[in-house]
């Protein structure tokens, strides 16, 4: 009975092994890198459409004269309420809708924007700047209940 060939000098040697490996692990952290940044990014947008659309309903609500009253947001901590009512602190509880907010998303600027029956005004004006550690965006709102954002 033969045995079997030894082949010598056909294979990786243990440093090409570890330039292969280093190599492939600074490519995949890179793209780990890249990765985090566009979820961070695309978190943003996200975040930023949902306010927007938080307060256009609100205005909406408003000027298409809902239940006969003012309706307006309120920027809570864990989320977001859009309320019926002159104000926050004086709405009517039981039509209250809560949209839950980002917690990856930092949000300062006004806390509350109520829009008037009918024409859609706004009794507060000002800026809503929402924050992600990297980036910002800027939600802005007029006295005429005009919604622009950055």
């Amino acid at each position: 009975m033969k045995s079997p060939k030894v082949l010598k000098g056909k294979g990786f040697t243990l440093i090409e092994t570890i330039i292969a490996v280093a190599i492939l692990t600074i490519l995949a952290s890179l793209g780990l890198v890249f990765g985090i940044d566009y979820y961070k990014s695309y978190s943003l947008n996200a975040e930023q459409n949902m306010v927007i659309s938080v307060f256009q309903k609100a205005r909406s609500r408003a000027q298409n004269n809902i239940n006969q009253s003012p309706h307006g947001v309120s920027l809570q901590p864990n989320s977001y309420v859009i309320f019926q009512g002159s104000s926050y602190a004086s709405r009517n509880v039981a039509y209250d809708q809560t949209v839950p907010k980002n917690p990856a998303i930092g949000v300062s600027g006004i806390s509350e924007a109520t829009f008037e029956q009918l024409n859609g005004n706004s009794q507060t004006v000002g800026d809503i700047v929402l924050d992600n550690g990297k980036r910002t965006a800027t939600i802005s709102i007029n006295n005429e209940g005009r919604i622009n954002w950055q």
